[in-house]
Protein backbone atom coordinates (compact mmCIF):
# COMPACT_ATOMS: atom_id res chain seq x y z
CA UNK A 1 0.00 0.00 0.00
CA UNK A 2 1.55 3.34 -0.87
CA UNK A 3 2.30 6.12 1.54
CA UNK A 4 0.58 9.61 1.22
CA UNK A 5 3.60 12.04 0.92
CA UNK A 6 3.64 14.08 4.02
CA UNK A 7 5.10 17.92 3.81
CA UNK A 8 7.17 19.15 6.46
CA UNK A 9 8.79 22.08 7.22
CA UNK A 10 11.95 21.87 5.95
CA UNK A 11 10.57 20.58 2.47
CA UNK A 12 11.96 17.18 3.06
CA UNK A 13 10.33 13.53 2.72
CA UNK A 14 7.34 15.03 0.75
CA UNK A 15 5.49 17.11 -1.20
CA UNK A 16 6.29 21.03 -0.60
CA UNK A 17 2.92 23.02 0.95
CA UNK A 18 1.86 25.70 -1.89
CA UNK A 19 3.07 29.34 -0.46
CA UNK A 20 2.15 32.89 -1.57
CA UNK A 21 4.38 35.39 -3.05
CA UNK A 22 5.69 38.19 -1.21
CA UNK A 23 3.52 40.95 -3.52
CA UNK A 24 -0.31 38.49 -2.36
CA UNK A 25 1.30 38.46 1.32
CA UNK A 26 1.68 42.00 1.40
CA UNK A 27 -1.96 42.38 0.12
CA UNK A 28 -3.53 39.91 2.37
CA UNK A 29 -1.93 41.97 5.34
CA UNK A 30 -2.52 44.92 4.41
CA UNK A 31 -6.69 43.97 3.60
CA UNK A 32 -6.17 42.45 6.97
CA UNK A 33 -4.62 45.63 8.44
CA UNK A 34 -7.33 48.03 7.30
CA UNK A 35 -10.30 45.68 8.21
CA UNK A 36 -9.08 45.44 11.90
CA UNK A 37 -8.68 49.29 12.11
CA UNK A 38 -12.47 49.42 10.98
CA UNK A 39 -13.35 46.95 13.26
CA UNK A 40 -11.96 49.80 16.02
CA UNK A 41 -13.79 52.53 14.46
CA UNK A 42 -17.26 52.15 16.04
CA UNK A 43 -15.63 51.79 19.65
CA UNK A 44 -13.68 54.24 18.62
CA UNK A 45 -16.35 57.20 18.04
CA UNK A 46 -17.81 56.90 21.64
CA UNK A 47 -17.04 59.34 23.29
CA UNK A 48 -16.78 61.77 19.52
CA UNK A 49 -12.78 61.76 19.22
CA UNK A 50 -11.28 63.88 15.92
CA UNK A 51 -9.35 60.65 15.25
CA UNK A 52 -12.09 58.38 15.48
CA UNK A 53 -14.28 61.60 12.98
CA UNK A 54 -11.38 61.25 10.57
CA UNK A 55 -11.60 57.39 10.39
CA UNK A 56 -15.39 57.48 10.23
CA UNK A 57 -15.05 59.67 7.08
CA UNK A 58 -12.38 57.68 4.94
CA UNK A 59 -13.95 53.97 5.97
CA UNK A 60 -17.78 54.99 6.20
CA UNK A 61 -18.71 52.91 3.19
CA UNK A 62 -16.54 49.52 3.96
CA UNK A 63 -18.46 49.44 7.27
CA UNK A 64 -21.45 50.17 6.09
CA UNK A 65 -21.44 47.62 3.44
CA UNK A 66 -19.62 45.02 5.94
CA UNK A 67 -22.05 45.86 8.87
CA UNK A 68 -19.65 47.03 11.22
CA UNK A 69 -21.48 49.99 12.08
CA UNK A 70 -23.12 48.54 15.00
CA UNK A 71 -24.55 50.36 18.20
CA UNK A 72 -21.93 49.98 20.58
CA UNK A 73 -23.30 52.59 23.29
CA UNK A 74 -26.10 49.70 23.89
CA UNK A 75 -23.24 47.74 25.58
CA UNK A 76 -20.76 50.69 27.33
CA UNK A 77 -20.32 53.04 28.49
CA UNK A 78 -23.99 54.78 29.09
CA UNK A 79 -26.08 52.05 27.19
CA UNK A 80 -29.52 54.17 27.84
CA UNK A 81 -32.97 53.14 28.55
CA UNK A 82 -34.31 50.20 26.25
CA UNK A 83 -37.61 50.12 24.39
CA UNK A 84 -40.37 47.26 23.33
CA UNK A 85 -43.47 47.55 21.54
CA UNK A 86 -46.58 46.34 23.90
CA UNK A 87 -49.43 44.86 20.98
CA UNK A 88 -53.41 44.48 22.40
CA UNK A 89 -55.30 42.69 19.95
CA UNK A 90 -59.07 42.62 20.25
CA UNK A 91 -60.15 38.91 19.00
CA UNK A 92 -63.47 38.39 16.61
CA UNK A 93 -65.03 36.83 19.62
CA UNK A 94 -64.40 39.94 21.85
CA UNK A 95 -61.54 38.68 23.75
CA UNK A 96 -58.51 40.66 24.24
CA UNK A 97 -54.47 39.29 23.29
CA UNK A 98 -51.81 40.84 24.66
CA UNK A 99 -48.10 40.33 23.96
CA UNK A 100 -44.18 41.99 24.06
CA UNK A 101 -41.76 42.50 21.36
CA UNK A 102 -39.45 41.24 22.21
CA UNK A 103 -40.81 38.38 24.04
CA UNK A 104 -37.87 36.62 26.25
CA UNK A 105 -40.14 34.00 26.50
CA UNK A 106 -40.98 33.40 23.08
CA UNK A 107 -38.07 34.58 21.09
CA UNK A 108 -35.35 32.46 21.83
CA UNK A 109 -32.33 31.40 21.94
CA UNK A 110 -30.90 35.00 22.93
CA UNK A 111 -29.57 36.32 19.24
CA UNK A 112 -33.41 35.63 18.55
CA UNK A 113 -34.58 37.96 20.83
CA UNK A 114 -31.90 40.61 19.89
CA UNK A 115 -32.80 40.28 16.32
CA UNK A 116 -36.60 41.24 17.75
CA UNK A 117 -35.49 43.82 20.05
CA UNK A 118 -33.41 45.83 17.05
CA UNK A 119 -36.55 46.14 15.50
CA UNK A 120 -38.03 47.76 18.63
CA UNK A 121 -35.13 50.05 19.15
CA UNK A 122 -35.44 51.02 15.50
CA UNK A 123 -38.91 52.66 16.01
CA UNK A 124 -37.75 54.54 19.30
CA UNK A 125 -34.93 55.87 17.25
CA UNK A 126 -36.86 57.54 14.46
CA UNK A 127 -38.69 60.81 16.26
CA UNK A 128 -40.57 63.33 15.17
CA UNK A 129 -38.15 66.02 14.02
CA UNK A 130 -40.20 69.00 15.41
CA UNK A 131 -41.32 67.74 18.79
CA UNK A 132 -40.62 70.39 21.35
CA UNK A 133 -37.89 70.07 23.76
CA UNK A 134 -40.00 70.66 26.95
CA UNK A 135 -42.64 67.59 25.87
CA UNK A 136 -43.01 65.05 28.25
CA UNK A 137 -42.17 61.72 26.19
CA UNK A 138 -45.23 60.20 27.11
CA UNK A 139 -46.93 62.66 24.50
CA UNK A 140 -44.36 63.05 21.93
CA UNK A 141 -46.11 62.74 18.18
CA UNK A 142 -44.86 60.15 16.49
CA UNK A 143 -42.93 60.92 13.62
CA UNK A 144 -44.28 59.82 10.05
CA UNK A 145 -41.95 56.99 9.82
CA UNK A 146 -42.66 55.26 13.25
CA UNK A 147 -46.64 55.54 12.15
CA UNK A 148 -45.51 53.60 8.56
CA UNK A 149 -43.66 50.92 10.81
CA UNK A 150 -46.43 50.42 13.28
CA UNK A 151 -48.83 49.92 10.80
CA UNK A 152 -46.71 47.27 9.51
CA UNK A 153 -46.30 45.52 12.68
CA UNK A 154 -49.74 45.56 13.14
CA UNK A 155 -50.79 44.47 9.86
CA UNK A 156 -48.21 41.53 10.47
CA UNK A 157 -50.38 41.03 14.24
CA UNK A 158 -53.51 41.30 11.77
CA UNK A 159 -53.01 38.58 9.69
CA UNK A 160 -50.89 36.36 12.22
CA UNK A 161 -53.67 36.47 15.38
CA UNK A 162 -56.86 36.97 13.12
CA UNK A 163 -57.26 39.73 15.23
CA UNK A 164 -60.22 42.55 14.63
CA UNK A 165 -57.56 45.58 15.63
CA UNK A 166 -54.40 45.82 17.33
CA UNK A 167 -52.91 49.16 19.21
CA UNK A 168 -49.15 49.40 19.47
CA UNK A 169 -47.67 50.96 22.05
CA UNK A 170 -43.91 52.13 22.74
CA UNK A 171 -42.27 51.04 26.04
CA UNK A 172 -39.10 52.95 27.63
CA UNK A 173 -37.45 50.80 30.22
CA UNK A 174 -34.71 53.53 32.14
CA UNK A 175 -31.62 52.42 33.72
CA UNK A 176 -31.77 52.87 37.85
CA UNK A 177 -28.52 55.31 38.60
CA UNK A 178 -25.99 53.94 40.79
CA UNK A 179 -27.39 54.94 43.83
CA UNK A 180 -30.73 53.59 42.99
CA UNK A 181 -29.24 50.27 42.78
CA UNK A 182 -27.58 50.64 46.02
CA UNK A 183 -30.96 51.32 47.83
CA UNK A 184 -32.05 47.72 46.28
CA UNK A 185 -34.33 49.08 43.44
CA UNK A 186 -34.91 45.93 40.88
CA UNK A 187 -34.22 45.93 37.16
CA UNK A 188 -37.71 45.52 36.43
CA UNK A 189 -38.96 48.18 39.25
CA UNK A 190 -42.46 49.76 37.56
CA UNK A 191 -41.13 53.41 38.19
CA UNK A 192 -38.65 52.33 35.29
CA UNK A 193 -41.20 51.97 32.47
CA UNK A 194 -43.04 54.58 30.82
CA UNK A 195 -45.70 54.04 27.45
CA UNK A 196 -46.47 55.93 24.85
CA UNK A 197 -49.12 55.07 22.08
CA UNK A 198 -48.38 54.12 18.71
CA UNK A 199 -51.80 53.68 17.19
CA UNK A 200 -54.88 51.46 16.57
CA UNK A 201 -55.07 49.80 13.74
CA UNK A 202 -58.19 47.53 11.68
CA UNK A 203 -58.45 45.28 9.14
CA UNK A 204 -58.53 47.22 5.59
CA UNK A 205 -62.51 48.11 5.02
CA UNK A 206 -63.31 48.77 8.90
Amino acid sequence: MASTPVATPNGSGGAELPTWGRTVRRLASGALAFHLVGILVGPLSLPPALLADYLRRVYSPYIEAAYLDNAYKFFAPDPGPSHLLRWTAVMPDGSRRQGLLPDRQQHWPRLFYHRHFMLSEFVAGQPDPNWEPDTPWERLPNSELQRLLARSFARHLLYKLGAQSVTLELIEHALPNPEQVQQGLRLDDPSLYRSRKLGTYRRRGE
